[in-house]
């Protein structure tokens, strides 16, 4: 019983190893792939410089403080960034 179950594990294995090379493989959508994981990195960065901006650093901490930090123009470019790369 455990060697079919370790043989359904290796199946499934290299069944995930052909579809991700397959993928990579396939043209440009490597690269498309590569461009949406950095612009995903990117917001993430653009977004935390928002917490440090001068409007976020003004508000006093907890649910003012958030507030002003999504009503700025750089979480506005973080959300365009994050859906972009999703």
């Amino acid at each position: 019983m455990t060697i079919k179950a370790v043989e359904h594990a290796i199946a499934a294995r290299d069944a995930l190893a052909e579809g991700v090379f397959s993928f990579l493989h396939s043209g440009r959508s490597g690269y498309v792939l590569i461009c949406g994981l950095i612009l995903i990195v990117l917001s993430g960065v653009l977004m935390m410089a928002t917490f440090d901006s001068r409007e976020a650093r003004a508000a006093p901490p907890g649910w003012e403080q958030f507030v002003a930090a999504t009503g700025s123009n750089q979480w506005v470019s973080a959300s365009f960034m994050l859906s972009a790369g999703a």
